[in-house]
């Protein structure tokens, strides 16, 4: 019960942390959606898909690796060298960033047909060594266990960003460039602030050629596995963009932003589950790991009960949600929500199902799996997007994302096997996405008004289910809370 106490105290503490940093999303979204239109979301949305497939590259695998190799690392001093070399070939990335920025006025002509776009795509090539760099830095804070430190550079980042993309998007009227520039300032001083006032000293300040050599051969799969994880989580902006228009891309990326709450539960699990689990288990005695073996199989029970919920809860409401925070232009996007909060749940679900794989060092299946659901995703995505715009994109990544899980899960179980209740947990999920998708699609499609008592009470019926079906206990739950609030208060 303490490792589960300790799970969910850091996760609620790098949540606290990571919810600043999400809350920033939302509360600029009132200012970003009257200063900007769907087709500016969609310009913006279609750059951070081209960041995310260059990243893929100039990452080399190595946020995977450094956890896997730091935890390896005999003391302090050796330790130091991995992260410091891992510091040094994320600054090496400065380099094909700034070659391809020389490339800027180009890439606009190709991705949207003009030279307009020329600064804004600089600013974006600009953001991809900031961006390997923060989470860099990020990661460390996870290494030493230090939540509360990383939740004081996240707040700087957080005010920095208020007050760069108020004053260049809303005040200056900059419109998206002002938005790429607000992003590359604030992560900018991230880097700064966390370097000076916690990494320095971490550092010993020596590259390690064999670090740098194992922890390369470890990440050179998952480089691949990046690259095809693109398609199935980026490449339907595309698609969107050559069947549709940015105005259903922008629609998209509102849906995407209403989903946050669960990628911020998903980045504060990474943070806190990973480095819990390594630590216990290789503590644990038992050659046949039955702690560690029950650790993924309550938190996986305890994660799907907590993000579920508030899908189900940003879904039923996401029309009013939507309505009040941005403007009536995007409440179509409203239907994507579902499919992407439950798209989260699953990539989440992927992390702490599959870590038979990474304890036996088998990274190539990754990029096999990987592989396997994004020409499956492609596929989808090339059939469904012509008939249903945003919708079908939403459609295709769920599928996708729900054939990656599948697939890891099974291969995982052979090397490191956790005997889950699937049965259970499946018919929550099915039986909450369902009732997700119908409301918001009888809202909008069938012009069925629904107020807001009889949401609360189906969302109050979705609260009790997992209680019903005894996916979780009262009593745990309770226990879960209490744990939690006295380690807090000592």
């Amino acid at each position: 019960m303490s490792q589960k106490k300790d799970f969910i105290k850091d996760t609620v503490v790098y949540g606290l942390g990571s919810g600043i940093k999400k809350f920033i999303g939302l509360f600029l979204l009132p200012f970003y959606t009257r200063a900007l239109t769907p087709s500016d979301y969609g310009i913006l949305e279609t750059l951070g898909t081209s960041v995310f497939f260059v990243s893929a590259f100039l990452n080399m695998g190595l946020d995977s690796a450094s956890g896997f190799y730091f935890f390896k690392g005999k003391d302090d001093r050796e330790k130091g060298e991995i992260i410091f070399t891992v510091f040094v070939l994320r600054l090496a990335s400065a380099i094909p960033a700034l070659i391809l920025s020389f490339f800027s006025s180009q890439l606009s002509k190709i991705l949207f047909g003009t030279e307009q776009y020329t600064y804004v795509i600089f600013f974006s090539c600009m953001s991809l060594p900031i961006g390997l760099l923060v989470s860099e830095q990020s990661h460390l804070y996870r290494f030493y266990r230090s939540p509360w430190k990383y939740n004081t550079v996240t707040i700087i980042q957080s005010l920095a960003s208020i007050i760069a993309g108020i004053s260049l998007v809303v005040i200056l009227k900059y419109g998206v460039l002002g938005a790429q520039m607000a992003s590359v300032i604030s992560s900018s001083a991230i880097v700064i602030f966390s370097f000076f006032n916690f990494a320095k000293n971490k550092y010993t300040y020596h590259f390690n050629f064999v670090f740098a050599k194992k922890m390369l051969k470890y990440g050179f799969p998952l480089i691949w596995a990046g690259i095809a994880s693109w398609f199935f989580i980026s490449s339907d902006r595309y698609f969107l963009l050559h069947y549709k228009n940015l105005q259903e891309i922008g629609y998209y990326s509102i849906g995407a932003t209403f989903s946050q709450p669960i990628n911020l539960i998903n980045m504060a699990v990474q943070m806190s589950f990973g480095v819990l689990f390594y630590s216990e288990y290789n503590k644990e005695i038992d050659p046949l790991k039955k702690d560690s073996r029950k650790l993924i199989k309550d938190v996986f029970s305890l994660f799907l009960f907590v993000t579920v919920i508030i899908a189900s809860f940003l879904s039923i409401f996401g029309i009013e949600l939507i309505g009040i925070i941005t403007t009536k232009d995007y409440l179509l996007g409203a239907l994507a929500i579902p499919l992407l909060t439950f798209s989260a749940i699953f990539d989440q679900a992927f992390q702490i199902t599959a870590l038979g794989i990474t304890l036996r060092e088998k990274t190539w299946y990754f990029t096999i799996i990987i592989v396997i659901t994004a020409i499956f995703n492609v596929i989808a995505n090339f059939i469904l997007i012509p008939k249903y715009s945003f919708v079908g994109a939403g459609i295709a990544t769920l599928l996708s994302y729900i054939l990656y899980w599948s697939l890891a899960y099974n291969i995982s179980q052979k090397f490191f096997k956790v005997n889950h209740d699937l049965i259970r947990l499946f018919s929550f999920i099915i039986i909450t996405f369902g009732i997700s998708c119908v409301i918001p699609f009888f809202q909008i499609y069938l012009n069925i008004h629904l107020n807001i008592l009889v949401k609360s009470a189906v969302l109050i019926i979705l609260i009790i289910l997992p209680f019903v079906l005894k996916i979780v206990s009262y009593r745990e739950v309770i226990s879960y809370l209490s744990g939690f609030v006295k380690k807090k208060n000592d």
